[in-house]
């Protein structure tokens, strides 16, 4: 979704406006339009906005009074995530000039849809790859609800006959990586601060999809597309878990399928390696619990166990490394491991 440069709030064409964070904008209706030049507006917006050329129409004689279109996008280079909330409306698209590849997240049922000459019902949840060179079309009476992850098919090496492959795809949310990864990224994407990470995502979600379209393909990718993905998700997978004393390396190896050598190479240019990522998770979590108003009415023991060391004298050891204060000096002055703690948060988010 490509954005028009902000213009006054009026019926004659398409008002966005920022959100102050990069990359980030939102568009809505304007108020003060009566119904039928709320749906001008947002045809209009839409038709220049929309990096598909397409043309939406009403799927009723009248607009419904509620009428309150909206959209949110988050772009940079090589990847862009669209959430559009469509009043009842119908669309048909035509084919761009160049191809746009998207994995579209319905989060609303979507009756009447239409694409490459096929026609389906399509119910809240499912995700459908769309190859944009094909026309196509939606009847949505009810409106329509959807998150677009837009990805370069040129960029990933896909070629005509892959593209053919991944349309002809039935529902994909039980694979792992969309279930486990993509999913959960565009539920998530909306939060206040997603801005300030928007350098790191970049690569982050080219490496997603290049995983996703070789899992679905059963093709093989280039390791280093894959490795930003398997990185996210092993991560994830660390920040879930590392409450329970029972994380450890091994765990880490039977869940991401690699061995400790491939998990050590995976990791090597990583700021630390899994095992030093696990005890920074606990060693943060510790001094926060420390440093908490309430951490004298906790026993030692017991905020060591909440942070998910096996003891208090590994949860010691592990403070005293890290911040070169004992366990009372922590809790004598929360301030000085207030700023450990920002350490520690700034070397487990990386640069």
């Amino acid at each position: 979704m490509t954005y028009m440069p902000a213009t006054s709030a009026d019926a004659s064409g398409p008002d966005t406006s920022g959100s102050g964070l990069d990359g980030i904008r939102h568009y809505s209706v304007p108020a003060g339009l009566n119904l039928e030049e709320k749906f001008e507006h947002w045809r209009c917006w839409y038709g220049s906005a929309i990096d598909t050329p397409a043309r939406l129409e009403k799927t009723e004689q009248l607009v419904r009074p509620r009428f309150d279109p909206t959209a949110l996008s988050l772009e940079g280079p090589g990847f862009s995530l669209v959430e559009v909330n469509n009043e009842p409306a119908s669309c048909q698209w035509s084919a761009p000039a160049r191809s746009q590849n998207w994995l579209l997240y319905f989060r609303s049922s979507c009756p009447g849809f239409s694409f490459s000459g096929r026609s389906e019902e399509i119910s809240a949840g499912t995700v459908r790859f769309l190859d944009h060179s094909s026309p196509g079309s939606f009847y949505a009476p009810d409106g329509l609800s959807a998150v677009r992850m837009q990805f370069d098919g040129q960029l990933l090496g896909l070629d005509g006959k892959s593209m053919k492959r991944l349309q002809g795809l039935g529902d994909i949310r039980e694979n792992s990586l969309v279930r486990g990864l993509i999913l959960p990224a565009l539920s998530s994407w909306q939060r206040a601060d997603l801005g300030q990470e928007i350098p790191r995502l970049r690569p982050v979600f080219r490496s997603m999809m290049t995983a996703l379209v070789g899992s679905l393909l059963e093709a093989p990718v280039d390791g280093a597309d894959v490795k930003l993905a398997r990185i996210a998700a092993i991560k994830k997978f660390v920040c879930r878990n590392y409450r329970n004393p029972a994380l450890d390396v091994n765990e880490v190896v039977a869940y991401s399928f690699l061995s400790r050598r491939a998990l050590y190479y995976l990791f090597e240019h990583e700021g630390l390696q899994v095992n030093g990522y696990i005890r920074a998770l606990r060693t943060l979590e510790a001094l926060e619990l420390l440093s908490g108003q309430d951490s004298w009415k906790r026993s030692l023991a017991g905020i060591a166990q909440a942070s998910g060391f096996t003891n208090l004298q590994a949860m010691r050891r592990a403070v005293k490394e890290s911040t070169g204060l004992s366990l009372s000096d922590v809790q004598e002055n929360p301030e000085l491991s207030q700023r450990h703690a920002a350490e520690l948060r700034k070397l487990l988010t990386g640069p």
